[in-house]
């Protein structure tokens, strides 16, 4: 016998969560800011404000581990290249 089965803690609830540091980004900032982007998508133009981007790089930080500067939105500009970084820094 399972030893959830002695305990009777019923069927293990599998919970869903985007693998991938896009989906895992791109969620982020739909949950924070109510906004969708697609991996092509500048965050200049993607209508985050100034303290939107402080406040993401904030929540990256806590989300990823990886701490997000001003020169790291500058050198990836899109949220694909982003991911891709958040990826290999993870």
């Amino acid at each position: 016998m399972e030893l959830s089965q002695r305990l009777d803690l019923g069927e293990a609830v599998e919970v869903e969560q985007p693998q991938d540091a896009f989906a895992r980004l791109s969620s982020l900032i739909d949950d924070s800011f109510n906004l969708i982007i697609t991996p092509e998508a500048t965050l200049a133009d993607s209508g985050l404000s100034s303290l939107d981007r402080i406040e993401l790089a904030i929540r990256i930080e806590d989300h990823f581990g990886v701490p997000i500067t001003e020169e790291t939105y500058e050198e990836h500009t899109t949220a694909g290249d982003l991911a891709d970084y958040l990826a290999e820094q993870e």
